[in-house]
């Protein structure tokens, strides 16, 4: 009797098997001559890895080499994940001018999907989403808007002027200084006194801020980092590079620090007894004014994405080759162990 079992559940099984292997052959044939005929040309695929055995340990060279035979405009399958890449000039242009509000939105990361801030960060939104144009908006007048610039223009000077002096001190002392560094810190201050009236970074790594600049790069590491989930999106259980748990780590230490200035600022609002005028305030006080009232669209948590894309947007760029050099580096590697 156990036997009858045995053979029934094991011709079962073997049935709805073969049923989900028919269905899915059928179906991925059926995506495959679709695709083939929407997408632009582009080299054979092999199973599971695609192309990725294509992309060498320079990926902009092999794209140039790979154009000469399929064009300027080609399709490449990197895992499960389905890029088109220009290669020239004169494409790029037709390409930026006849699909720019689609290619003006940003695909999210495993990294980024970790903590769920595509659903809520300036950067990774879609542009038609009321979100997004209300970041937008917020951004555009309560921090680069001409009057904005024109009055914080004292505050953006003196900081220029503290990373001359530190150069100039240095150069007394007859000492090396890490451009890329000192750039991050003199960026770093310039937007956190605009964002809390405060200097985050420090030219002295000793007296540095709870390890701000650290933790800022971290983050932007993960995110930038060569991700075998971005490819496979089932490996995204295993983290095999550590990014989500990298990025977790350093994001949490960055929403605390957001949540110490959000606290001391509603502390201190709740002591005083004239209330500031918003005008006077910095640009987190501007924001805490708008999460009051029952019909506020957004709260204290949305606040600390938008903060966080403020820095991750506008840091990063005084140490950009170097970050560039950083994620080619891994690329390689993952590259390596993805087609070993």
């Amino acid at each position: 009797m156990d036997t009858m079992l045995g053979k029934t559940l094991f011709l079962l099984v073997c049935f709805i098997l073969s049923c989900f292997f028919i269905i899915s052959t059928t179906r991925y044939r059926r995506r495959k001559s679709l695709t083939a005929a929407a997408t632009p040309p582009g080299p054979p695929r092999l199973p599971i890895i695609g192309n990725i055995n294509l992309v060498g340990k320079d990926p902009h060279r092999s794209f140039a080499n790979l154009s000469k035979t399929y064009g300027p405009v080609m399709s490449l399958k990197l895992g499960c994940l389905n890029t088109v890449v220009i290669t020239s000039p004169e494409a790029a242009r037709e390409v930026l001018r006849t699909h720019d509000q689609f290619l003006s939105n940003r695909g999210s990361n495993n990294s980024i999907n970790s903590f769920n801030h595509q659903e809520r960060s300036l950067v990774w939104l879609p542009s038609s989403s009321a979100r997004w144009k209300l970041w937008r908006k917020l951004s555009a007048t309560l921090l680069f808007s001409p009057q904005r610039m024109e009055a914080t223009k004292d505050l953006r000077m003196k900081k220029v002027k503290d990373l001359l002096s530190f150069m100039s001190e240095s150069s007394e002392r007859k000492e090396a200084v890490d451009i890329s560094r000192a750039l991050f810190t003199t960026t770093l201050n310039i937007i956190s006194s605009l964002l809390f009236s405060v200097d985050l970074g420090s030219y002295d790594r000793l007296k540095e801020l709870n390890g701000f600049q650290d933790t800022v790069t971290g983050v932007m590491e993960a995110i930038g980092n060569p991700d075998a989930a971005n490819y496979f999106p089932f490996l995204r259980f295993f983290d095999l590079q550590g990014n989500s748990k990298k990025v977790k780590d350093n994001i949490e230490r960055l929403f605390r620090v957001f949540r110490g200035f959000i606290d001391a600022k509603i502390a201190e609002k709740t002591l005083r007894s004239n209330p500031k005028d918003v005008t006077d305030g910095d640009f987190l006080d501007a924001l805490l004014h708008l999460t009051e009232g029952d019909e506020a669209e957004f709260n204290t948590n949305d606040i600390e994405h938008f903060l966080s894309a403020q820095i991750q947007a506008l840091v990063p760029l005084s140490g950009q080759w170097q970050s560039y050099l950083v994620t080619l580096k891994r690329w390689r590697k993952l590259r390596r162990r993805l087609i070993m």
